[in-house]
C-alpha cells in the first residue's frame, strides 16, 4: 500500500524526505472523515500537496487540518490550519459504537481507542463510575457498549462544544439513562459524589490535580485510573510519586496493580496509565 511519502516525494526536494510525515490521523467513517496530520516547518512550503496527498490515500477524507502547536487553553485543544477545506463535524467508528464530534470544537483522539476498550473489560456489572473530563464521552460509550450491565457513569465536561457532543452521542449509541451528563467544573462536582466503584482520569495534563479528590470519591476496594505524562527514561516514575504522596497523606493504602503505556505524546515523552485499587486500611 503506498505511503504518503511515495504520494509526495516527487514534488518535494530529497533533502526534505525525512521531514515528511509518517503518519496522520483520520476521524471520521465511510460517510465523512477529516484527516490531522503535523506538518514540520520546514515543508511549509509543500503542506498544500501534502493535504491532497492525503486525500488520495483516504477517499473518505472530506477535509484536512494541519495541527499547530500543543494543546492550550481552558478546555486543551489543538489549534489547526486548514489544508484542504470542508465538513469537520463527522461520526466515528469504532468497536461497536459511533462518535460524533467535531475535532476544531471538541478533544478527541482515535488512538486511544485501545486504552478505551483495555478500560471497558475491567468494568464489572452493576459498577458506578466518575468520569470527569469526559469530553464528548468516548470511554462512557465504549463501557456502557462493551458492559452493558454497568450501573451508570456520571459524565462531567466543561466545554459546552464537547458537553453537547456527548449528549448527541449518549443517543446515538441508545444510552439514555445509563450516563448522568453534567456541564460543569470537575473541580466543583466530583466531591458531590462518593463510594463510586471506578474514577476515570483521563487528561493526562493536569488530572494530577484532581488525583487527591478522586481517592475520595472511590469506594473501599474501587479503582482509580490515573494518566499522567512520563519520560522515555521513567515512564511511571512522576505518576507513582503522585500516588504515594496522596495515599498516605489521605491514609489510604493504594496498589498498584498495572502501568501502562497508552501511546507517544510528544517527542520521548508518554501518555501513561496506573490502575490503583484504593482500600481504606493502612
Amino acid at each position: 500500500m503506498p505511503t504518503l511519502k511515495d504520494f509526495v516525494k516527487a514534488l518535494v526536494p530529497k533533502e526534505l524526505w525525512d521531514k515528511i510525515p509518517r503518519s496522520f490521523d483520520v476521524v471520521g467513517s465511510r460517510s465523512g472523515a477529516v484527516a490531522i496530520v503535523e506538518i514540520p516547518p520546514e515543508l511549509e512550503d509543500y503542506k498544500v500537496v501534502i493535504g491532497e496527498a492525503i486525500m488520495k490515500l483516504n477517499r473518505h477524507v472530506r477535509a484536512v487540518l494541519r495541527r499547530v502547536g500543543a494543546r492550550e487553553g481552558e478546555f486543551r485543544l489543538y489549534k489547526y490550519e486548514v489544508l484542504i477545506p470542508g465538513p469537520t463535524e463527522v461520526v466515528h467508528k469504532e468497536d461497536g459504537y459511533l462518535i460524533r464530534v467535531d475535532p476544531t470544537k471538541a478533544y478527541f483522539s482515535p488512538r486511544d481507542q485501545g486504552d478505551r476498550e483495555d478500560i471497558a473489560r475491567q468494568v464489572m456489572p452493576g459498577e458506578v463510575i466518575l468520569y470527569p473530563f469526559a469530553g464528548v464521552g468516548p470511554y462512557a460509550v465504549a463501557i456502557l457498549k462493551r458492559q452493558p450491565l454497568a450501573r451508570l457513569v456520571i459524565a462531567i465536561e466543561l466545554n459546552e462544544y464537547a458537553y453537547n457532543y456527548m449528549l448527541s452521542n449518549i443517543k446515538l449509541n441508545k444510552l439514555e439513562g445509563k450516563v448522568l451528563p453534567l456541564l460543569g467544573d470537575a473541580a466543583n462536582l466530583m466531591g458531590l459524589f462518593h463510594n463510586v466503584d471506578r474514577v476515570l482520569l483521563t487528561l493526562p495534563l493536569g488530572a494530577h490535580k484532581f488525583l487527591k479528590q478522586s481517592l475520595t470519591c472511590v469506594k473501599d476496594g474501587g479503582f482509580v485510573h490515573f494518566y499522567h505524562l512520563g519520560t522515555e527514561e521513567d515512564p511511571f516514575g512522576e505518576a507513582g510519586d503522585l500516588v504515594e504522596k496522596y495515599c498516605h497523606e489521605l491514609g489510604l493504602n493504594c496498589l498498584v496493580i498495572n502501568r501502562r503505556i497508552v501511546r507517544d505524546y510528544a517527542p520521548r515523552i508518554f501518555k501513561v496509565r496506573l490502575d490503583i485499587r484504593v482500600t481504606n486500611s493502612v
